[in-house]
């Protein structure tokens, strides 16, 4: 009888033991890009590449900082309200989503926005460690689309190379 209870107690532990496994693995799938629905893009507006070479040098909650505000009359009120704003950095030919953390030799660097004004887009560097030096060449773009079209779309914001695909954006 004790030897049923081990032998029980056992395999009742491998099958939670494998169950946890499959579930923390996943099951193997087919990657493949997906396939996007027929979207209306019209609505969508691009800035072009906005190269950012006016950088003011400030700090931010004490931490070391630079900042380049970007003008554009297309970010108004009125739009902002119907649209969600996606800001991307191209450094050196590598495009980020913003906000994101970069790290340089022994410096780390965090990339953010704020829009202190209508029609202001302020780009904030602050360095969080290491010594705040200039990167490479930077340039950023604005993506603004409409509130129903994003949750139409099933696509991750954070990919520039499948939103430029989806939403038919030229460089």
């Amino acid at each position: 009888m004790n030897r049923f209870y081990r032998f029980g107690i056992l395999g009742i532990l491998m099958i939670v033991f494998l169950g946890w496994m499959i579930n923390c693995t996943g099951t193997k799938t087919a990657s493949h890009t997906p396939s996007f629905i027929n979207l209306n893009t019209s609505e969508v507006i691009t800035s072009d590449w906005i190269d950012a070479n006016q950088w003011v040098t400030t700090t931010v909650f004490g931490l070391p900082a630079r900042t380049c505000e970007l003008t554009s009359k297309q970010l108004s009120p009125s739009l902002l309200e119907g649209n969600q704003l996606y800001v991307y950095s191209k450094i050196d030919e590598q495009i980020h989503p913003m906000p994101f953390n970069i790290r340089q030799n022994s410096a780390e660097l965090r990339f953010d926005y704020t829009m202190p004004t209508p029609s202001t887009l302020k780009i904030v560097m602050i360095g969080l460690k290491g010594n705040l030096k200039p990167m490479g060449e930077q340039q950023y773009r604005y993506v603004l689309i409409p509130n129903s079209l994003v949750k139409k779309s099933p696509i991750n914001m954070g990919d520039y190379e499948m939103v430029k695909t989806a939403f038919h954006l030229e460089d």
